[in-house]
């Protein structure tokens, strides 16, 4: 039903998006080279949202205002293209919210046998620093078609395994929900694509995934070093450029083309869904490891992905980039 709703969603609404004004015009960064509808996450919300109340799924109104926030956040972005500042504002109100329903982490795990709890200030901080890095991290990654969309449905499927592992409807159900609205898109959105999810399926996917982690981990189902693992291709992403940025004495958050995706689609000659399937696969064996990684202490984990972090900056980084950062 929901798989159904998001197709049928989409296609009305890329009849009408030019009416709607969710257009994605080409630019200098783009790799499109012709006008597209960017209203797939419109389509990706509603059927999400559709599929939480068919099923019964327990949402707390704290939970909903701060989906909402996002939802509209992402589709007055879509038509307008408001400033980066403009949206972590946004962002940071509807975590806040998020926080005052209770749903933020107070230990950041066990490194060396000393649980690093936090005060709570300190949590709220620690929650906007994770969620706004996230939610970006997600809507940095969707630069070509298939990859945004492929890469949340694997790491919904992470959390949706760990929900049927452990019993627990809200985090078994909830992911899938949002899985069959994805596919639905996924269809239209695959290369050579037909439509965009567009900031508002990005921030509401990442914004829905942090919420997932934050559950996760209070729920002692995973620690919090190990979402980084279940979701390392658009966390590694973010970090490198950002790294890669500061390195150059640039803003961490001005706009390029040297993204995990263009590097890898460059050295896979352009072929799109090429690019799109590794990338996949790249983020599958991630959840493949986070998932069976049994270490008791959390600073093995963290030191996995520390070395996860050297390799990519290594490997992704052209030399061009690092004669520069050098300099």
């Amino acid at each position: 039903m929901v798989f159904v709703a998001s197709l049928v969603l989409n296609i009305v609404l890329i009849r009408y998006s030019h009416t709607l004004k969710l257009i994605d015009k080409p630019n200098h960064r783009s790799l499109h080279k012709v006008e597209k509808s960017r209203s797939g996450g419109v389509a990706i919300f509603i059927s999400f949202m559709l599929g939480i109340l068919l099923l019964g799924i327990e949402v707390s109104p704290c939970l909903l205002v701060a989906f909402m926030v996002i939802f509209a956040l992402g589709i007055y972005d879509d038509i307008k293209e408001i400033s980066f500042r403009v949206k972590f504002f946004w962002i940071i109100v509807a975590t806040t919210i998020l926080y005052a329903g209770g749903y933020y982490i107070d230990s950041i795990g066990v490194f060396a046998g000393v649980d690093l709890a936090m005060p709570s200030f300190v949590a709220y901080l620690f929650l906007l620093f994770a969620v706004v890095g996230f939610v970006n991290a997600m809507n940095l990654i969707d630069g070509i078609d298939g990859l945004s969309a492929g890469i949340g449905i694997v790491i919904l499927a992470s959390f949706a395994y760990v929900g049927f592992k452990y019993n627990d409807s809200f985090l078994l159900y909830t992911p899938l929900v949002l899985i069959a609205s994805l596919v639905g898109f996924l269809l239209l959105n695959w290369h050579p694509s037909r439509v965009f999810m567009g900031d508002t399926g990005s921030l509401s996917l990442g914004f829905v995934i942090a919420v997932l982690s934050i559950y996760a981990i209070n729920m002692d189902y995973v620690s919090a070093v190990t979402i980084l693992l279940l979701a390392a291709v658009p966390v590694l992403d973010t970090l490198i450029v950002m790294v890669r940025r500061v390195r150059q004495k640039r803003s961490p958050f001005s706009p390029d083309r040297t993204h995990i995706h263009h590097i890898v689609l460059a050295s896979q000659r352009g072929d799109v869904r090429k690019t799109s399937s590794i990338l996949i696969l790249l983020q599958l064996i991630f959840v493949y490891v986070g998932l069976g990684f049994k270490a008791r202490d959390d600073i093995y984990t963290l030191g996995v992905f520390v070395m996860l972090f050297v390799l990519f900056y290594m490997f992704l980084t052209p030399k061009s980039v690092k004669k520069e950062a050098d300099l």
